[in-house]
C-alpha cells in the first residue's frame, strides 16, 4: 500500500504532524514502534509533572493553610502511583486517537526503512511519496563500571513505590526534578552532578534552586568524579553514597530508526541535521527529539511537527524565522522558566511576586520576573521563577519573539490583580515606574 505520507514516531512530534498532514487530506501512516505518546506522555513531562504536583501539594498544604487560616492534614497513598498510570493510559490512547479521529492511520509495530521511499513494518511493505523521522530520544548511559544496576531518569519517573533512599548521577533538568520529588516523598536524595547543578542556568535561578533542593534535604555533591557502582553504591573519588535505587540522568541521545543509513542523512551526534523546514531530502523530513537542536522539549517538537507540515502542504507564508526562541521550564518548586539568550542583554529588571498583591493574596510569594533588553531597548531575555512560571514564560515568549519594545510593555494594562502584573511591573522598573515595589528616596530597593 502506498501513501502520501509515513511518519515513524508517534509521539509528540509525530502525533501533531499525523493529525495536521491528515486534517490536510493527506493519506497518512504513522507507526509507533511501543507506546504513542513517546517520551512525554509515558516517560517524561507527563509522569514527571504528575508527581511534581503531587509533591508541590504535599509540601505546601499546611503552610498555605495556615496562611489562609485553615486547619488540614494532607498525606499520600499508594493510590497516587495508579492515578499517574491512568493518565499516562488516556494520553497514550488519545495521541493515537487524534490521528485516527484526523483521518490518518496508524500501525503498532518496528518500522525499517528498506529504501528511500519504502518500509517494513510487521512483515509488510508500505511506500510513500514522503517520509517523516520522529523516533525522539533515549537515555544516555554512562560509561561507568557497574551502570547495569542503576535505572534511566525515564524509568525513574515510573516506579510504583518510593524508594527509601536514591542516588541520581546527573545535575541537568531531569535529574534536579526526580530529586526533588523523591526527596518530597520520603526518600534520602543524594544528587551527584559532574559539574555545578543546572550548569547552563543563569546563576541567580541556578542559586534559588540549588537552595530549594537543600531545604527539601537533597545532598547535592557538585563536581562529583564517580569511579564505579558497586553493591548499591556509587563510588566517588571523595568516599561513597549508598542508595537503594540509584538512577542516571546523565542526558539523551536520538533513537534512529532501522535502515536509517539508507537514505544517506547528515547524522551528527546530537542528531539528525535538517534545515529550517525540517527537511533532509526533497522527501525526508524529521523533526522532534532526533534531530539537532538546541531546546529538545515537548513543545519544540510540537513547533517542528507543525513547520514540517506547513512546508510539506506548501503553506509556507505561515512558517516564522528560523531563529525563533523556544521557552524552557524546570518543573520544580519553585518553577523556573526561561526564554532567550541572557548573554543579548545588555540591561536587566526584576520584580518580585512578594509585592505583587495577588501573590500576596494567594500566599505563595516566593520568586519573581527577570527582564533584559539589548542595546535597541528590545526584550531579548525573560525568567520566571515562582509558582506560575509555566504560564507566565508563556507571555514573555510572545513578548522576546516579536522583538516587543520595553516601553511597549511597561504601558501595557494587566489586569489587576494578577500574577502577570509582576511581568509588567518588571518593564516598569526601567523607567522607575514600579511603584508596588517599595524604593526609598535614594532609589534604594
Amino acid at each position: 500500500m502506498k501513501y502520501d505520507i509515513v511518519v515513524i514516531g508517534g509521539g509528540t512530534a509525530g502525533y501533531v504532524a499525523g493529525s495536521i498532514l491528515a486534517r490536510k487530506g493527506k493519506k497518512v501512516l504513522v507507526i509507533e514502534k511501543e507506546k504513542f505518546g513517546g517520551v512525554c506522555v509515558n516517560f517524561g513531562c507527563v509522569p514527571s509533572i504528575f508527581l511534581f504536583d503531587v509533591t508541590f501539594l504535599l509540601n505546601r498544604f499546611k503552610e498555605i493553610a495556615y496562611y489562609f487560616g485553615l486547619d488540614g492534614e494532607i498525606g499520600y497513598k499508594d493510590l497516587l502511583f495508579n492515578k499517574r498510570n491512568e493518565i499516562i493510559n488516556y494520553l497514550s490512547n488519545t495521541g493515537k486517537k487524534l490521528i485516527e479521529d484526523s483521518g490518518g492511520e496508524t500501525e503498532l509495530g518496528e518500522a525499517e526503512i528498506i529504501s528511500p521511499s519504502e518500509v517494513r513494518v510487521n512483515e509488510r511493505i508500505v511506500e510513500f511519496d514522503k517520509l517523516i523521522i520522529a523516533t525522539g530520544s533515549k537515555p544516555i548511559i554512562p560509561n561507568i563500571d557497574g551502570i547495569e544496576a542503576a535505572i534511566s531518569e525515564d524509568e525513574a519517573v515510573i516506579l510504583n513505590s518510593i524508594p527509601s533512599s536514591m542516588v541520581i548521577i546527573g545535575g541537568g533538568y531531569a535529574g534536579v526534578e526526580i530529586a526533588q520529588i523523591y526527596s518530597r516523598l520520603g526518600s534520602q536524595v543524594t544528587l551527584l552532578s559532574r559539574s555545578r547543578i543546572l550548569p547552563t542556568f543563569p546563576e541567580d535561578a541556578r542559586s534559588v534552586i540549588k537552595d530549594s533542593l537543600e531545604f527539601d534535604g537533597v545532598n547535592i555533591v557538585e563536581n562529583a568524579k564517580i569511579m564505579k557502582l558497586r553493591d548499591g553504591k556509587v563510588i566517588i573519588e571523595k568516599g561513597e553514597v549508598e542508595g537503594d535505587v540509584i538512577v542516571y540522568a546523565t542526558g539523551r541521545k536520538p533513537q534512529l530508526p532501522k535502515g536509517v543509513e539508507k537514505l544517506g542523512l547528515e547524522i551528527g551526534e546530537c542528531g539528525i541535521v535538517v534545515d529550517k523546514y525540517k527537511q533532509i531530502k526533497n522527501n525526508v523530513y524529521a523533526i522532534g527529539d532526533v534531530i539537532a537542536k538546541e531546546r529538545k522539549t515537548a513543545h519544540s517538537a510540537i513547533f517542528d511537527a507543525v513547520i514540517a507540515s506547513l512546508h510539506i502542504i506548501k503553506e509556507n507564508t505561515l512558517i516564522p524565522p528560523d531563529d525563533f526562541k523556544i521557552p524552557s521550564v524546570l518543573y520544580t518548586d519553585p518553577q523556573v522558566g526561561i526564554i532567550g539568550d541572557y548573554k543579548e542583554a545588555k540591561e536587566f529588571s526584576v520584580f518580585p511576586f512578594a509585592a505583587t498583591t495577588r501573590a500576596i493574596i494567594n500566599g505563595i510569594k516566593d520568586g519573581y520576573v527577570k527582564i533584559g533588553i539589548n542595546e535597541r531597548d528590545e526584550i531579548v531575555f525573560g525568567e520566571v521563577i515562582g509558582d506560575k512560571a509555566e504560564e507566565l514564560i508563556n507571555i514573555l515568549t510572545l513578548v522576546v519573539n516579536n522583538r516587543m519594545k520595553i516601553d511597549s510593555l511597561a504601558l501595557m494594562p494587566f489586569v489587576h490583580p494578577s500574577f502577570s502584573e509582576a511581568i509588567v511591573n518588571a518593564a516598569k522598573g526601567f523607567f522607575d515606574l514600579d511603584v508596588d515595589r517599595y524604593k526609598s528616596k535614594d532609589g534604594k530597593t
